[in-house]
């Protein structure tokens, strides 16, 4: 048997812009956001989704904010830039704009691009199942 030495492996935080359609009432809002989430996030999503208190939304909301989302263009009536952190989300005067984009997030978490035919080799179904229970926390979130 051979054995072979491996270097520590670095797993990268993924990243990906959340544009809205031209349809949309917020289109030409864009954010930067983290995709890469830890499976203990995930859990406390899915958990938290099935109770879709304002209480549990607002803390999804600066969970999102706070770790998650790294930039974005959103601006008061001054023209000053909202910070990019949940102190600045809980500025903006529209709720729905802000759990548009935390559904936005939560679809980009759930279906990141396909960089190789390898990710795609394992069975995966509890990884599967677990994504599928995160989508549907959007309904609850958002709603």
């Amino acid at each position: 048997m051979t054995s072979r030495k491996h270097e520590g492996f670095k797993v990268e935080k993924r990243k990906a812009d959340i544009v809205f359609a031209e349809d949309s009432p917020w289109h030409g809002v864009e954010a930067e956001v983290i995709t890469s989430i830890p499976f203990k996030t995930l859990l406390w999503f899915q958990k938290n989704a099935e109770d879709a208190s304002a209480e549990n939304t607002h803390e999804a909301i600066r969970v999102f904010a706070d770790q998650f989302l790294v930039s974005w263009n959103v601006i008061d009536d001054d023209g000053k830039p909202y910070p990019a952190s949940a102190e600045g989300v809980e500025q903006v005067p529209d709720y729905d704009l802000v759990t548009s984009l935390l559904t936005g997030w939560i679809e980009a978490v759930t279906n990141p691009p396909m960089k190789s035919s390898a990710q795609s080799n394992g069975s995966g179904s509890l990884a599967e199942e677990s994504m599928e229970l995160l989508a549907s926390a959007s309904t609850s979130l958002g709603g």
